[in-house]
C-alpha cells in the first residue's frame, strides 16, 4: 500500500478516494443521473393492471346497459334507492347497474392498492398510490350524491338558481341518467394516477379515455333524438365505447413491462 505524508510530517496510508471520477464530464454525470431515473420509473410504473382491470369491469357491464325493448326517446325516471345512483336513472336495469358499479369501483380501487403495495415490494420501488386511491373512492361517493343534488337544483330550487345552474345541471344529470357517471370516476382516477406514475403513456391513455367518456356525453347531449333513433343496444355502445382505450393502453404497458424484464 503506498504511503503519503500529512500535513506534520508523518506517514498515513492512502485511503480510497470519494470524489466522483474526474474522468466523467458533468453532461456524462447528469446522463447518467438521468438514466438511472428513467430505468427506476420505467419497473416502478405498474399502471398496467389498472387499466385492463377497469376495461374488463367495463366489458362485464356492458349487459346491464342492453334494454330488453326498443328504448323511448325519455323514459320516465325510476324509484331506485339512492346507493344506486350510479346506474343512472333511463336505464331499464339501472338499479342492477348501480350496485354493479358501487361494488366495482371500490372494490377496483382497494385491488389496484394491493397491486401497487405488492409490486413495490416486489421490485423495491413503489409508486404512491394512496391518492389514486382515494381520489377513486371520493369520486365514487360524489357519483352517489351528485344525481340527487342535480336534480333539487334543477327541479326544485328557485327559478333563478335552476335557470342560472341549467348550463351544468343539464349536462351533468344527463350524463348521471344514462349510467356514465363511473366512467367519468374512471378518468379522475387515471388521470391522478398517471400524475403519480409521471408517465407519457399513461397520460396519453387517460387524456384519450377521458376525451371519448366526454365526446359520447356531448353527443348524446346534442343530438335531437326523435322516437325510435335509439335502440336496445344504443346506451351499451355508448358505455362500451371509451373501454378499447384501456384495453389497447393497458395491453401495451404490459408487454412493455415483460419485454423490459427480458433485456434485463
Amino acid at each position: 500500500m503506498q504511503r503519503t505524508e500529512n500535513s506534520v510530517g508523518g506517514i498515513m496510508p492512502d485511503r480510497p478516494s470519494t470524489a466522483p471520477n474526474s474522468g466523467n464530464t458533468p453532461e456524462e454525470l447528469l446522463a447518467s443521473v438521468t438514466a438511472l431515473r428513467r430505468r427506476t420509473r420505467a419497473v416502478r410504473n405498474a399502471y398496467w393492471l389498472p387499466l385492463l382491470l377497469f376495461a374488463l369491469l367495463t366489458a362485464v357491464a356492458a349487459p346491464l346497459y342492453v334494454e330488453s325493448v326498443e328504448p323511448i326517446a325519455l323514459r320516465v325516471g325510476q324509484d331506485n334507492p339512492p346507493l344506486t345512483g350510479l346506474g343512472g336513472d333511463f336505464l331499464e336495469r339501472s338499479a342492477t347497474l348501480g350496485w354493479y358499479w358501487l361494488a366495482a369501483l371500490i372494490g377496483g380501487y382497494l385491488l389496484s392498492l394491493w397491486w401497487y403495495r405488492w409490486h413495490g415490494v416486489r421490485v423495491g420501488v413503489q409508486t404512491p398510490a394512496r391518492p389514486y386511491v382515494i381520489a377513486g373512492i371520493v369520486g365514487t361517493l360524489v357519483g352517489l350524491v351528485l344525481p340527487i343534488v342535480l336534480r333539487h337544483l334543477l327541479l326544485n330550487s328557485a327559478t333563478a338558481i335552476s335557470n342560472g345552474t341549467s348550463w351544468a345541471t343539464t349536462p351533468l344529470l344527463g350524463v348521471s341518467d344514462r349510467g356514465m357517471l363511473p366512467h367519468l370516476v374512471i378518468a379522475v382516477g387515471l388521470l391522478v394516477l398517471a400524475r403519480l406514475e409521471r408517465s407519457r403513456g399513461l397520460t396519453i391513455v387517460a387524456a384519450a379515455y377521458t376525451a371519448a367518456v366526454v365526446l359520447v356525453n356531448v353527443y348524446f347531449q346534442t343530438a335531437n333524438f326523435q322516437p325510435g333513433d335509439l335502440n336496445r343496444h344504443s346506451f351499451m355502445l355508448a358505455a362500451l365505447l371509451p373501454a378499447p382505450i384501456l384495453l389497447v393502453g393497458g395491453g401495451i404497458a404490459l408487454l412493455n413491462t415483460i419485454r423490459g424484464r427480458r433485456e434485463q
